[in-house]
């Protein structure tokens, strides 16, 4: 079994689990920064979480040009250790799924920590990793498959982008739209 159809496989096996698949949108890239927005939905496309969390720090601007969400916006909202709760019901005993997982269970164990709660441990499918094999662009410079943004795996699957890009909720769906893809994959028509 080549890579496409080992990845193909995988995606087939998140569908048929009905995996939960999980997006955050953050105040920015550091070690220190938290979430900002979390949302997730089950493979079946149902929205099991989608709320706007109350950082305790500022949005850096650069985070905010991405995705949109203001400081203003999220006064209302609960801190990451009111939503906490939900998030862990949802993804009890489920198969959970990201894209760029690495970076999406940093920052919730960042939030957890940094509202002192005691911080999930999660054991995250990478979707972005597993459209790297599928998608079979080598990196030279890192010697490995080139990681593609959501956007660019969406465009390169043919999936339309309902919403905001770079809100959670919307990065959900494009990301179940990028597994769809994956899992259709038949290499006898290919």
């Amino acid at each position: 079994m080549d890579l496409k159809q080992h990845a193909a496989e995988l995606a087939r096996f998140w569908l048929h689990d009905n995996a939960v698949i999980i997006d955050t949108e953050t105040t920015g890239l550091t070690d220190t920064d938290e979430i900002v927005e979390i949302s997730v939905i089950n493979c079946h496309g149902t929205t099991l979480l989608d709320t706007l969390i109350r950082p305790s720090s500022e949005i850096n601007p650069a985070a905010q040009a991405v995705h949109g969400i203001t400081l203003a916006e999220t006064a209302d909202a609960p801190t990451f250790d009111q939503v906490l709760p939900d998030l862990l019901r949802v993804i009890q005993g489920k198969t959970v799924v990201m894209y760029n997982s690495s970076y999406d269970a940093r920052l919730i164990q960042q939030s957890a920590m940094k509202r002192g709660c005691r911080a999930p441990t999660l054991y995250p499918h990478c979707a972005m990793k597993t459209y790297a094999k599928f998608y079979g662009q080598w990196d030279d410079y890192r010697e490995s498959w080139k990681w593609q943004s959501l956007d660019k795996a969406a465009r390169q699957c043919g999936v339309t982008v309902d919403g905001n890009a770079h809100r959670a909720l919307t990065d959900c769906f494009t990301t179940l739209g990028v597994i769809k893809a994956m899992a259709a994959y038949n290499p006898a028509v290919a």
